[in-house]
This record gives structure tokens, sequence and C-alpha cells, in this order.
């Protein structure tokens, strides 16, 4: 049956419509396809850069693992030990602990770690300096270690001063890619800012577990005589109101040539082969914390020698030689006997004596008396009386 032209226009306009629906149903079917690739291409981009950026971060880790490498313990556990102990002992001695003791005391490794971990402990006996010395020395040492904890307690009825109990615990890594044997590390951690005076000088400056120290107690001023080509033996004197402190003794300054201090005595040495006036400067520093000193002025006189008496007469022989004769005549002669040496000496005037430690002139042999003259002084010697005592009563007349 033919269409009129309204079912014609009708039917055209369904067509139409289900052309569309057709179409719409088919563009949503392709768009819909179309946004899941693309959904899924970007899912694939995202994985693909996180899995990049997991490589980067991965190779950056490995970089920073190998350069870590150098600060690493030996990876075979006993060498790690071993090397680590034997440097903890000697930081202890560096940091003059008295009696310093190490003791490893734990090991992990987790699953799937990089590294092992290990843990120790050192023990000795100081002060608040020498706890400063080791913390110094642990953070500048540049191994992968850290410490745990820190204890600081002082030592009851300790002979010395200021003495405390320290004991230092730590944690130290090995890593497994390290080497089986390597040398430790070398230069300065830069976990120290500072040089250690710069550390010590805010430290020590509140010492918490004693009084404030005193300086030793000097004269500000000493003036000390030597003789010149002599030997100078002089003790610096300085007194410690502190109890249980010692105190060591140096020269600062210009010091003179040869001149010595004993640093624990305080004994000064000196030979000066001038003349003058010389002023040092001694130094004397007690142990407490901190350390305090104190100066002096030392002025050394050098003086000349006084001079040189001559030698005393020995009358060793002339105590026992005597005038036995007084013989006149145109040439006296005066007879003195030397009983020691049983002998007989006849002198005229102008004759020289040697007895002993005697040596004169005769000048004149009288009746009763012999003149003699000695080192430019004259005596007489009576009839029967000895030398000896002649020369003695001579120096009184």
């Amino acid at each position: 049956m033919a269409m009129n032209s309204r079912e014609k226009i009708l039917a055209a306009g369904v067509g139409v419509i289900a052309t569309l629906f057709v179409g719409r149903s088919l563009f949503t079917s392709i768009q819909g396809g179309f946004e899941k690739k693309t959904q899924l291409v970007e899912t694939l981009e995202k994985k693909k850069s996180d899995q990049d950026l997991q490589i980067t971060a991965g190779e950056v880790a490995n970089k920073k693992l190998v350069s870590l490498v150098p600060k690493s313990l030996p990876k075979v556990e006993e060498t790690a030990r071993a090397d680590y102990q034997k440097w903890l002992i000697s930081l202890g001695e560096e940091a003059q602990l008295t009696s310093p003791l190490t003791k490893w005391s734990g090991y992990l490794q987790e699953k799937d770690s990089p590294y092992q971990l290990l843990k120790f402990n050192l023990q000795g006996t100081g002060t608040i300096e020498h706890a400063t010395q080791l913390l110094y020395g642990f953070y500048a040492k540049d191994y992968l270690h850290r410490i745990s904890r820190f204890d600081m307690s002082p030592v009851p009825n300790s002979v010395e001063p200021d003495q405390l109990t320290i004991s230092l615990e730590c944690e130290v890594l090995a890593l497994l890619i390290a080497k089986d044997k390597q040398d430790p590390p070398k230069g300065i951690s830069n976990r120290i800012a500072k040089s250690l005076d710069e550390y010590k000088e805010p430290i020590l400056a509140r010492n918490l577990f004693a009084p404030t120290n005193q300086p030793p107690q000097l004269e500000p001023k000493k003036s000390v005589e030597a003789k010149v080509g002599l030997r100078l033996e002089h003790m610096v004197e300085a007194t410690e109101v502190d109890p249980n402190q010692r105190i060591s003794y140096e020269l600062v300054g210009d010091i003179p040539k040869g001149m010595r201090l004993e640093r624990d005595t305080g004994k000064l040495t000196w030979t000066s082969n001038e003349l003058g006036e010389y002023k040092v400067s001694v130094q004397a520093t007690d142990n407490g914390i901190p350390k305090r000193s104190s100066l002096q002025s030392l002025i050394v006189k050098v003086n000349p020698l006084p001079p040189t008496p001559p030698p005393p007469i020995q009358f060793d022989v002339a105590s026992q030689a005597m005038v036995t004769a007084l013989i006149g005549g145109i040439n006296p002669e005066a007879w003195i006997h030397s009983k020691t040496e049983s002998k007989t000496y006849k002198l005229q005037k102008g004759d020289q004596l040697k007895l002993g430690g005697v040596n004169g002139l005769v000048k004149e042999v009288g009746a009763n008396y012999v003149e003699l003259e000695t080192e430019g002084r004259r005596w007489l010697v009576g009839l029967d009386e000895s030398l000896a005592d002649a020369y003695t009563r001579s120096k009184t007349d």
C-alpha cells in the first residue's frame, strides 16, 4: 500500500531519529573506548614515570651507599668488631681517661637491610675536660656511628680532684658493600664545626661537679742573685688553695739561653757568663677545671765573682819547726830545726826559707830573734818559738 505524503514524512522522521540514535550510540561507544585507551596510556605513562623515579632513586641511593663505604666498618663482623674496639681504646687513651675499657654489646641485621649495626660501650675515669676531649674525638672521626647514651657521675672519695666515671654507648654501621678489610676513615668529620679549644672554653668554664677553681698563688715579683760563671739554682714557690691539685711550671716569653725550669718541681737552673740584669716570666698552672695560671716576674741579677782569697798558709811542717839557735858574728845565723824532717836550716840575712806552707825571706838575724818577710809583711820569730805560733801572733799584732 502506497504511503501518503504525511506517512512518508513521518517515516522519514522516524528514520532520521533512528539514524541519530544509532549514530549517537556508535559515537558514545567509540568515545568510551578512546577514553579507556587514553586512561590506559596515562596509567602506563605514570607507571613508567614512577619506575623511572624508583630507578633514579635507586641509582642515587646506590651512589650514596658507595660514597659512604670509606666511612663504614668492614663487612666481616669479626674484623669490624676488632677494628672498632681498637679505635675506641685509642680514643679513650687520647682523651686521657684512666684505664679505658671497651665492650661489644650487640649486633643487628634486619632483613633486606644494606648494613649491619654493631653496638659498643666505652668506660673510664677522668675529668669534665677529658669527657669533652672524648666527645670531640668521637664526633671528629668520620665513621657511620652515633652515641646512643652518655653518662657521667662523680667518683666518691677520689684522691684526684674532680674525677668522674664516664660511660659512652654507641652504634656503628658496617655496609654490606664494604670491603672485607679496609682502612679507617681519614680526615675530620663535618659534624665538627669548631676546634677542641673552642668547645672546651664554654664547657669547662661551668664545672658542675666542683667549686670554682682558684689559680695558684705566686709572688708577683721576685729578685734573685747569681754569680757570673756559676750555676744558679732557685726554687719557684707557688701555693695551691684547692685540695688535691698539682702545679706545673714553665717559662714564658723571652728566655735567656740555657735557662731551664723543671715542670714538676719549679727548680730553675742557669749559668750566665755575662754580667747584667735579666727579666723572665714564670707561669704556674694547676690541673683544676678549668685550669688556672699565675705569672711571676722574676729578675735575675748576675754579679761579678768576689776576689779570690789567697790560699791559706799551711803550718803542717812549720808547727813543728823552731828557732833553736841565734849565732852572732860578722854573718849572724839563725838555726831553725824541723822535727818532722829531722833537719836544721842555717839561715843568714837574705836567705829564702821554704818550710811546709811557709815561704819567707830572712830580713834580719838579731841576738834573740829572726825577722822574716812573707807576702810583703814582716814578722818575728823568737828563740825556741815555732814558726806557726810566730806567724799566728804576727797577724794579730
